[in-house]
């Protein structure tokens, strides 16, 4: 961990304010099922919540429009400052109000709404405090996948659940401060950054040189380059849509619905070890090479879930998400390494609409082919977008290390 200490002060900051938001949305994703037991609110209501959620990503041009409007660190704050305060005012309302729980369920979906912006906007803001040096953004990207992995879906879910409960209210404040206290670490991220920039006019002289010595790229992608990396983002998604909650769910209804804790320690491991594999892998390795090993990881993956054997198959969840996550870390900095700056904000939104498209295709598509054939051949079935994808992350991921 010594190396943290390399990145700038800003990022950071940046990096404490994404843990506070991850454990904040953690927690309140973790809260929804029993909250809604709890209410009393009636069963579609998870359904709907789902739903809104498939809704959601289909907003993500609207909020690149709006990063790209007002700017990645007001989206942000303003972003994070307004589900504080959302969280907030749901926690103070009137337990005896008959609309109370019900607003449960709209904050819910406001927070599904606001958290395409900071999606969109952290990426952009990421690339701004980082100054465009590609070495430290790299790094900083090892800890985002530690972070988002035990600090989000570990620590943040578990703890939200648990802390349901005993209160909904105390789940609504804490995710409200952690909120408000992730707006506050945005303000220093860029309050180091004005300090550090004003204190660099003095040392003007030699601009051409210093940015070779830091790594700042020269961002020229053409047409065809930001397509690949579109097309990769697509089939990236449609992979796991298309046999894994289907898998799961024949695998269950074959061996007893026990089988899916099992399923789901194995893919928590290796979702975590992914996390910490990138950290160290992207010191050393460029990340094209990292995105490749992820495919064939995905791909040896599929291979063993094809195997109708259960053991077999979670040797192949392992694999899988393994390389998903080598696979889709490499590709989000690389666009924001590789795209120009005024490009990247749309692209981000764009590469987030192609996947919902393909999370929704791909669920659609397995389903029809599981209730007409059988779940068995969805992973063989995968492998054919899995082998698409590798010749198009090794021709435009970001090329760096050697």
């Amino acid at each position: 961990m010594k190396n943290l200490f390399k990145l700038s002060t800003a990022l950071r900051w940046a990096l404490l304010g994404l843990t506070f938001s991850e454990i904040s949305n953690s927690i309140f994703e973790g809260s929804v099922v029993p909250s809604i037991i709890i209410v009393g609110l009636p069963a579609w209501a998870l359904a709907f919540n789902r739903t809104f959620g498939v809704i959601s990503d289909f907003m993500s041009p609207a909020a690149a429009w709006i990063v790209d409007k007002f700017g990645s660190f007001a989206s942000l704050s303003a972003a994070e400052f307004c589900e504080g305060l959302l969280c907030l005012i749901v926690a103070i309302l009137p337990h005896s109000w008959l609309g109370w729980k019900w607003s449960l369920l709209a904050l819910g979906c406001l927070l599904l709404v606001t958290g395409q912006i900071i999606d969109v906007a952290s990426e952009i803001f990421e690339v701004d405090i980082s100054g465009d040096n590609e070495e430290m953004l790299i790094e900083y990207s090892g800890y985002v996948g530690i972070i988002m992995s035990v600090g989000g879906t570990l620590f943040g879910t578990v703890l939200g659940s648990a802390l349901t409960s005993i209160s909904i209210t105390l789940v609504l404040i804490i995710s409200s401060v952690l909120s408000f206290a992730c707006t506050l670490t945005r303000f220093l991220s860029r309050g180091s950054i004005l300090s550090a920039t004003s204190a660099s006019l003095n040392d003007d002289n030699d601009d051409n040189e210093t940015d070779a010595q830091h790594g700042i790229p020269q961002r020229h992608t053409t047409k065809s380059m930001r397509i690949i990396l579109l097309s990769c983002t697509f089939f990236l998604s449609l992979i796991p849509s298309l046999y894994g909650g289907y898998t799961t769910l024949g695998y269950a209804d074959k061996l007893g619905s026990h089988i899916t804790t099992v399923i789901y320690a194995v893919t928590g491991v290796a979702t975590i070890a992914s996390s910490y594999m990138y950290l160290r892998a992207s010191k050393k390795f460029s990340l094209r090479i990292i995105g490749c090993a992820g495919v064939i990881s995905m791909i040896i993956g599929l291979i063993f879930l094809s195997i109708p054997i259960f053991w077999s198959a979670l040797i192949g969840w392992a694999l899988m998400d393994l390389g998903y996550s080598c696979t889709a870390r490499p590709l989000i900095v690389s666009r924001q390494l590789l795209i120009e700056h005024d490009l990247l904000t749309k692209f981000s939104g764009w590469a987030r609409l192609a996947s919902a498209l393909a999370a929704a295709g791909g669920s659609w598509l397995g389903w029809i082919i599981s209730q007409n054939y059988t779940w068995q051949i969805l992973p063989t079935l995968s492998l054919v977008p899995a082998i698409i994808l590798l010749p198009a992350v090794w021709s435009s991921l970001h090329k760096g290390r050697k």
